[in-house]
């Protein structure tokens, strides 16, 4: 009990001030629960309404490559038949907009793959298709097909019905290696009756694999898909430093949680955009590393990645707007601190968890409700893969409202950096008089200091975001600034708690006995009182401290600090 109890209070806090945490925290815990219910809220209306317009059963579990929309269909108990009286099993097939989509290979029909359309070869030089001279001699299907008995190719004697299909795609991008058996003993392939590809080293599903012939001839060859791609590799780093960034995102949540002198309204708006971050980050990281798999569960969690990115953004545009409206002169709320604060994360709340939910039941309407036209671009979450199905759709319910709140931020950060220009002039003015040079030097770093922080803090990551999906072009551009917006996790971490001003208060409250942060600073550093976090700021005397605050009377004309040790 002595132990939890030091983990809750610092020694030095007393009753009254316990009082007071008591209730930012429930301020506090009143935000987050209303986005967990939000979130809970998403989940239950995707999966009921998901239950209620189930008539194709599940997504198709096949690319959007290898399905097709057929219109003259009839369902029988849960199996689809086709004009031509082709049968599609359920998971085979989805309901979409008054006609079924199915996937052209089934159990009873495989596919065979030609590398490309009828009348045209493929060129191993460019790796492209194009007409060629001389009549098609591709007939696959006079191969003798095999089947496996005791993981050994048998030949058998089958009914030849198979779906012909076309592409020289590889999965993930790996590298398409034409198969040279006259030369490798090891590059000898059989077809098997399920339409796959087998080697002595493995065996190859029609979509690793496709068959061609480049020559007058009835020879004919087969390509397959060979190796890690790099678009792979990067898919998996990208998942592994999403799965970095949660623990710090973690961390930040609970050092700000249970520092009392962290819940001010700076703090309280810092937990909501780190829990919608956390969030958003964890099932991005849990569908990249399952590889997208289609389903309802894929479905749901593409509703909350975007419920809660879109949340954090509100929240990142809230900060952005608490920063801005201190230094523009504005009026702050009426009533004591303790109620403004109130006030104002009630309507930040309102704000930042109302805005994502409306685009979220947009979103969901345009998912779910068939009546509506196919002239809409629609989300169709879950048809190929756990996100957008087409790049409309993303601009249109994901990078727009993205976008507009970026530009804000941007406008904010502007006029807050110049409004913050316009008075260091005014301070330079006086410490050249005083002939203060070196704690003129000193405020020029601090002031550099916070110019990044708010920078960084309003987006920068998240334009480049915008600019590599617009401008489109070589991956490889944009795999850094990717890279780094998927460790915000870390950034935030190190730009909000690794500060010795935080780390010298959970010195104090998990070791108050011993000193492992020094509680040393340089007197030449003016402080600056966090924003309306412990009535000591107030104390501070008014020739040194600007008071970071709409509730502030003005800007007194003194340096400006950005003290790492000073600024929660």
């Amino acid at each position: 009990d002595k132990l939890l109890s030091l983990l809750v209070w610092p020694r030095e806090v007393s009753k009254m001030d316990r009082s007071k945490v008591r209730q930012r925290r429930n301020i506090a815990f009143q935000g987050l629960s209303l986005y967990f219910t939000i979130v809970c809220l998403v989940v239950f209306i995707v999966i009921v309404a998901y239950l209620l317009n189930r008539e194709g059963k599940r997504a198709p579990p096949c690319d959007a490559s290898d399905s097709a929309v057929i219109t003259n269909a009839t369902l029988e108990g849960e199996v689809v038949r086709g004009g031509d009286g082709q049968l599609y099993r359920p998971g085979s097939y989805i309901y979409l907009n008054g006609s079924y989509r199915v996937c052209l290979c089934t159990q009873e029909k495989p596919c065979v793959r030609k590398c490309c359309p009828p009348e045209e070869t493929y060129f191993m030089e460019n790796g492209s298709c194009a007409s060629r001279d001389y009549p098609s001699p591709f007939h696959p299907l006079e191969k003798e097909l095999f089947a496996l008995r005791n993981n050994k190719p048998e030949k058998a004697v089958v009914e030849r019905n198979f779906t012909m299909i076309h592409g020289s795609e590889c999965p993930h991008g790996s590298i398409l290696t034409m198969l040279s058996p006259e030369v490798e003993p090891d590059d000898e392939w059989f077809l098997l009756t399920n339409g796959s590809l087998m080697t002595i080293l493995d065996t190859y599903q029609y979509n690793a694999y496709c068959l061609e012939s480049f020559t007058d001839d009835h020879n004919i060859s087969a390509l397959i898909c060979l190796g890690v791609s790099k678009e792979e590799i990067y898919i998996t780093v990208y998942s592994i430093s999403e799965f970095i960034s949660l623990p710090f995102l973690l961390m930040t949540f609970l050092v700000y949680w249970i520092l009392p002198e962290l819940l001010n309204l700076h703090g309280m708006s810092l937990m909501c955009y780190v829990a919608s971050m956390f969030f958003a980050y964890l099932c991005l990281a849990l569908n990249q590393l399952f590889n997208n798999q289609i389903g309802t569960i894929c479905t749901v969690s593409a509703f909350i990645i975007q419920f809660s990115f879109l949340a954090s953004f509100f929240w990142l545009n809230i900060m952005c707007f608490d920063i801005w409206w201190v230094f523009s002169g504005l009026r702050p709320l009426r009533g004591s601190v303790k109620e403004r604060e109130h006030k104002k994360f009630i309507i930040y709340s309102i704000y930042a968890w109302g805005c994502p939910l409306i685009i979220f039941i947009i979103t969901l309407v345009m998912q779910t409700v068939k009546e509506i036209p196919d002239t809409f671009i629609k989300p169709e979450f879950g048809l190929n893969k756990c996100w957008f199905s087409t790049e409309k759709a993303t601009f249109i319910y994901f990078y727009l409202p993205m976008g507009v709140v970026v530009i804000l931020n941007i406008i904010m950060f502007a006029t807050t950096a110049l409004r913050l220009v316009a008075h260091t002039k005014e301070t330079d003015n006086m410490l050249n008089k005083n002939g203060e040079s070196q704690r003129h030097n000193e405020n020029e770093r601090q002031r550099f200091n916070l110019y990044l922080k708010l920078f960084i803090v309003m987006g920068i990551n998240w334009v480049t975001e915008i600019v590599s999906w617009y401008l489109g072009g070589p991956k490889y551009l944009w795999y850094i600034t990717d890279l780094t917006n998927t460790l915000q996790g870390v950034l935030i971490f190190l730009i909000f708690v690794w500060k010795r001003r935080i780390l010298r208060l959970l010195n104090q409250k998990i070791c108050p006995n011993i000193e492992l942060v020094s509680n040393t600073t340089s007197s030449t550093r003016s402080k600056v009182s966090p924003s309306r976090t412990t009535s000591s700021s107030l104390k501070q005397p008014s020739s040194n401290v600007i008071n970071f605050s709409p509730d502030a009377v003005a800007l007194k004309k003194l340096p400006i600090s950005d003290d790492s040790d000073n600024i929660a």
